[in-house]
């Protein structure tokens, strides 16, 4: 018998063997490995069992290996084609040794190759509908939660806002110990203006406003207004595409040019993009004002997110808006932003050299405004989002929630890498075949990672339709933010590149390694018996790494959304020190352009009357300034003798507030001592206020001041009444001193109006607008709302933090328990067998589930116990975003492990139920 050497310690297989294995598969690597494996188990079968056993198991192995392998060779379209390439490189002649390589065809190029790939990966998902379906929607999920945040993103930090040359703009802001970074009052940026003409080549400012504007059917609406100054314009580069800008024969005299330029979206929405707009008068603030121009598409507003309607000159503001008068005078009135275009060649050390000028110029001039501690800072404006205030808690906000979403989509590629990977493990005795019958690796890898690419391009287009769709119902969101703040959510460019690239990205390194691993099979033994393959426990140490990682990551996830929905909680049991109970709140401005002080003064009080005997109304009130508002604060310079201020000043700056008599009762605020405010306190008797617990104590060391006296202005102003402290600026702030004062003795244009009774808020704030209006039809109407709504507005960021980081967390468990389940599910699968002995042996039902649900909770325990430490190390990371509540937070930590342990035990118990349900002699015959 003729025999030929194939490896091994003398060992050697007879000729026919390898006759037959040549019929079969082509000369090449893949024919040495299938030998290979046939003489190592002949090796190992004769050492054990004599060389006669092992020759009869040769015999018969080699004659079912061949006759499998020319069976699919030739009857298996699919195998045909996975031999494509093979076949048109190579000719036979002979048997099988004498084979020679011909040329490659010129036709042969990888675009065919390419679409073979796509064609074979789409009959394979139709004939595998459930597996793709899964696939494509745990993607799309996962994709679709990146893509919604990335729009987020996309919109504040990457779109262009419209300014000209932005590397050569700069903003000014004023800083003191309070406001690092603080706004200008008109003088200030008056002095700027004149003392920095070397270093800035112009320089505008800006101040937000409210504005009426009157429609053509006699409705009224409030829109929000930038007003700027003549340089805005040229300082930021700002087109128009119809008439002009706003310009330095805008900026004479306050008053003096009632001129306004329409946003883009303004002028399309309301004059339907009208070109012959320009020119027209249109009644803004109750005044006649004339469209000079219609701003570029781009410019959205000098603040991201604000974006304005109109835009008049900063001079035109008491007018528009109502106010007294003193807007250009007072330099405590700090609400204007600054910006400005260097000159060329100009350096950082240039201007504040400048500005440290203008500093010491001032605080000369104006020893009591400009103290030792305020300054001038200059920041790029390429550096600012929002504003310098607010910048670093938006980036650590905006980065916690990429990662989470990063943290869902690696659980959604590790369920895809799951799925691939118990899907290669069935498959891993077609992938032999190929592989015996002369496919290259890289060719089967490239084919298996088409097919991941499509399901992951598949997904990503879900996860597209999927973020579009959230985004639009977020946009439509009544959410009670103080002011409209708006964002370009529309997937554009740059988000369509970015989900493209995500999906493509996931489907190459979570697909890698299932190909790798389904195409590096041992030949012999996967031919031969098609529950052994190589690689299998290496496939299961992967897919329990994957599940135990998945569960890490969503005990992440469920720790950092419980301890947003603990700190949410905290919040909500803070004591305000007033009622928050219902009400209705309803902001009324009293134009100084046509109500002088004494025809102010009776608007207020015939306003409070009548909103007191609507229906349904108990009490009502009024106050300049209603805590809390995250838009306005107010200061009143107070002197008391012994008590001098530490920033140098003459005088203390403490929050106040006018208000109407009747308002603590009205609010809510309970009185330590003394009396509110009456009738009878006017402006023709002793001035007189009404102060919280913290003042008392800051400046008379006891609650007990009624009775003391503190100057105001000319004013001294005799402490009637105490009332218990309350929040004034922010819910989480220490004691703050604030101070009361009637309306009949220091009256203002601004006030809010509220209500309380037994009418529906909704209603009563709606019915205290018909009321104004009824007095006066065009009296300004800024903002009307229910107390919850207000209250609410400061609340909202937590709010959507627990509910934004609790839904991805949510969603995270749903896809962890899904890989959960299938794990446990193809684990079960395979083990029908045992199972089957198992039972047939006596095993009870109950003994082989709690056998079969612990091998899946242990993943469960391992994942836990790495998800718990990491949350704790990532925890100390949300101080900043938390309130009231630990980063080591025990309750949300035993919370999360309950509810991930039940969860998870619900996914390994249904699969493992499932199975012993099947009769033992058909899970017997199924191998």
């Amino acid at each position: 018998m003729a025999r030929s050497r194939i490896g091994g310690a003398g060992v050697k297989l007879p000729r026919w063997v390898r006759f037959a294995v040549g019929r079969a598969v082509p000369p090449g690597a893949r024919r040495d490995a299938l030998l290979g494996d046939l003489l190592e188990e002949f090796a190992h079968r004769a050492e054990a069992s004599g060389v006669h056993a092992a020759r009869r198991w040769l015999r018969r192995e080699t004659l079912s290996v061949a006759a499998q392998l020319l069976r699919a060779r030739w009857t298996d379209p699919d195998l045909r084609g996975a031999q494509h390439d093979f076949d048109r490189r190579h000719a036979f002649a002979g048997s099988g040794s004498g084979a020679r390589t011909l040329p490659a065809s010129r036709g042969s190029n990888r675009m065919d190759i390419l679409v073979s790939n796509i064609r074979y990966a789409l009959r394979r998902m139709v004939r595998s509908p459930f597996f793709t379906l899964t696939a494509i929607v745990s993607l799309g999920l996962g994709i679709g939660a990146n893509t919604a945040i990335f729009s987020m993103v996309n919109a504040v930090y990457l779109q262009d806002r419209g300014f000209a040359d932005e590397a050569s703009l700069v903003d000014v802001f004023t800083s003191s110990p309070d406001f690092t970074y603080g706004s200008f009052s008109y003088p200030d940026w008056e002095d700027v203006e004149a003392g920095t003409t070397d270093v800035f080549a112009s320089i505008g400012t800006m101040r937000l406003s409210f504005a009426q504007i009157e429609a053509d059917d006699g409705s009224i609406e409030m829109v929000f207004a930038e007003a700027v100054s003549g340089g805005w314009f040229e300082t930021l580069g700002l087109r128009t595409v119809l008439g002009r800008g706003l310009g330095a024969e805008d900026h004479v005299a306050p008053g003096a040019h009632p001129v306004v330029v329409l946003s883009h979206a303004a002028w399309q929405s309301r004059y339907a993009g009208d070109p012959a707009v320009v020119g027209r008068t249109i009644r803004v603030g109750g005044l006649l004002h004339e469209v000079v121009g219609v701003l570029a598409p781009e410019y959205r507003g000098a603040l991201t997110g604000l974006h304005p309607e109109v835009m008049i000159p900063i001079l035109q503001f008491d007018e528009i808006t109502g106010l007294s008068g003193d807007t250009f005078e007072a330099r405590g009135n700090q609400s204007q932003f600054v910006k400005a275009r260097l000159r060329p060649g100009v350096e950082a050390p240039q201007v504040e050299g400048a500005l440290a000028q203008v500093v010491q110029q001032n605080r000369t001039a104006h020893p009591n405004y400009w103290t030792a501690d305020r300054s001038l800072i200059v920041v790029p404006t390429a550096d600012i989002v929002l504003h310098p205030m607010v910048d670093g808690y938006l980036t650590q906000a905006t980065g916690v929630l990429m990662l989470v979403v990063a943290m869902v989509l690696l659980i959604a590629c590790a369920n895809l890498a799951s799925f691939l990977l118990a899907r290669a493990s069935e498959r891993r005795k077609e992938i032999a075949v190929r592989l015996a019958m002369g496919a290259k690796r890289r060719t089967l890898i490239g084919q298996l990672l088409t097919e991941t690419l499509i399901l992951a391009v598949l997904g990503g287009a879900v996860g597209l339709a999927a973020a579009s769709m959230g985004l639009d119902l977020l946009q439509r969101a009544d959410l009670p933010l103080p002011i409209p703040i708006t964002f370009d959510l529309a997937p554009d460019r740059t988000v369509l590149f970015f989900s493209l690239g995500v999906s493509v990205v996931a489907g190459v390194l979570f697909g890698l390694a299932p190909a790798l691993q389904a195409t590096n099979p041992a030949l012999a033994p996967t031919l031969r018996d098609e529950t052994a393959g190589g690689g299998r426990a290496r496939g299961n140490a992967l897919r329990n790494a994957l599940v135990a990682g998945q569960v890490a990551v969503s005990v992440v996830l469920l720790v950092g959304a419980g301890l947003f929905l603990r700190s949410f909680s905290a919040m909500q049991r803070i004591d305000l020190g007033f009622d928050d109970g219902p009400g209705a709140l309803v902001q009324v401005v009293a134009p100084a352009t046509r109500y002088d002080a004494a025809a102010r003064d009776r608007f207020w009080t015939e306003l409070q009357g009548r909103v007191e005997a609507l229906p349904g109304v108990d009490r009502a009130a009024l106050i300049s300034n209603v805590p809390l508002d995250q838009l306005n604060t107010t200061f009143g310079a107070v002197t008391v003798p012994g008590v001098e201020p530490e920033d140098g000043r003459p005088y203390h700056l403490i929050d106040d507030a006018e208000v109407s008599p009747g308002w603590i009762e009205t609010m809510g605020h309970p009185l330590v001592a003394g009396r509110g405010f009456e009738v009878s306190d006017t402006e023709h008797s002793q001035p007189v206020a009404v102060v919280n617990e913290a003042f008392a104590e800051f400046f008379y060391g006891t609650t007990d001041a009624v009775g003391r006296s503190f100057g105001q202005g000319d004013d001294e102003v005799s402490i009637v009444g105490v009332i218990e402290n309350s929040k004034v600026r922010r819910m989480g702030e220490a004691d703050r001193p604030w101070f009361l004062r009637p309306i009949q003795q220091r009256g203002s244009n601004y006030m809010w109006v509220l209500a309380r009774g037994s009418a529906h808020s909704e209603a009563l704030a709606a019915e205290i607008v018909r009321t104004a209006q009824s007095i006066d039809r065009e009296i300004m109407i800024v903002e009307a709302k229910t107390m919850d709504r207000h209250l609410g507005a400061i609340r909202l960021g937590r709010v959507l933090g627990a509910q934004v980081i609790g839904a991805f967390a949510a969603l995270a468990l749903l896809l962890a328990s899904i890989g959960l389940y299938g794990v446990v599910s193809f684990a079960v699968s395979k083990r029908a067998r045992e199972v089957g002995i198992r039972m047939s042996l006596g095993a009870e039902a109950g003994q082989v589930v709690r056998m079969l649900t612990a091998s899946g909770l242990k993943l469960v325990a391992v994942g836990t116990g790495v998800g718990l430490l990491l949350s704790v190390l990532l925890a100390q990371g949300l101080s900043r975003l938390l309130y009231g509540v630990p980063t080591m937070d025990v309750v949300t930590l035993a919370g999360v492990t309950l509810l991930i342990g039940t969860v998870s035990f619900v996914a390994a118990w249904v699969p493992a139920r499932r199975v012993t349900r099947v009769n033992p002699v058909a899970a017997l015959r199924s191998e």
